[in-house]
């Protein structure tokens, strides 16, 4: 029951804390206004170069608008602790860390399936999309599978801040390399072989495809697969964030990095 109380009130606090210090007008230029000139920019760059159709990008660039918003919520969720300098109390507490963190996990998803809903909404209206019922049921499952996924990358990433300054370079260039191999914006079998290989291991790349299968005509049972591969792809992030928080955690104490910013 303390582990669940703990599971609610740390997510809730961590989210008020990361959108309550600013402006909440931040909100919209960020994280509504940017994913969409981000798909209508790529939309267009495809037409000229004929790579793919306003579907293949909007869907591409839905899918990353929604890392962003998960990866860079989970990481500064733990990295802005310690820029705040309430890392150690927050190491202090004897509560359980996958209650902790897990708790932090659930509104970075929930903030990232947002923004892409918003995204996906307004880019589908502008570009003249048309999404059936089953069509949409089938892309909600493949866009919460993969804002899991990001919220475990992104607990890795926020794990760094206990040994770095800034989450944000790393969360930075990690986005930026989902434009490309995650299959978002390049066709993947347009990619070098051993970089397809690596991007199989990535967020997003099973359900961009995923999804771009349902908008294709595919059945919700034919990416029962592909959604188990982006799901456990999420476990083994979130597993191991949550082993690197315990290993910087320690080595923090030990070493007594944790009050050196």
């Amino acid at each position: 029951m303390n582990d669940l109380r703990v599971f609610f009130a740390c997510g809730v606090t961590s989210f008020r804390a990361l959108f309550g210090w600013i402006n909440p007008y931040v909100f919209v230029p960020i994280l509504v206004v940017y994913p969409i000139f981000q798909i209508l920019f790529f939309v267009y760059l495809g037409r000229t170069a004929h790579v793919g159709s306003d579907t293949f990008f909007l869907i591409g660039n839905t899918f990353c608008g929604a890392a962003v918003a998960a990866m860079f919520g989970m990481g500064q969720s733990i990295g802005g602790e310690r820029r705040f300098q309430t890392l150690p109390t927050l190491l202090a507490s004897p509560a359980n860390r996958l209650a902790l963190y897990a708790g932090r996990a659930v509104p970075t998803v929930l903030t990232g399936f947002l923004v892409a809903v918003i995204s996906f909404a307004s880019g589908a209206a502008i570009l003249g999309v048309h999404v059936s019922g089953t069509e949409a049921v089938a892309l909600t499952l493949a866009l919460l599978a993969s804002c899991f996924t990001c919220a475990g990358l992104g607990l890795c990433i926020g794990s760094l801040g206990l040994r770095g300054r800034s989450v944000g370079l790393f969360a930075d260039a990690i986005s930026g390399g989902l434009l490309i191999i995650s299959g978002a914006n390049v066709p993947l079998g347009r990619l070098p072989g051993a970089v397809q290989t690596f991007a199989s291991l990535m967020p997003l790349t099973h359900g961009i495809k995923a999804a771009r299968a349902v908008a294709s005509g595919a059945g919700l049972g034919s990416i029962g697969g592909l959604l188990g591969k982006e799901l456990l792809i999420g476990c083994v992030y979130l597993a191991a964030g949550l082993a690197l928080v315990v290993l910087f955690e320690h080595e923090g104490r030990r070493t007594g990095a944790l009050d050196r910013f």
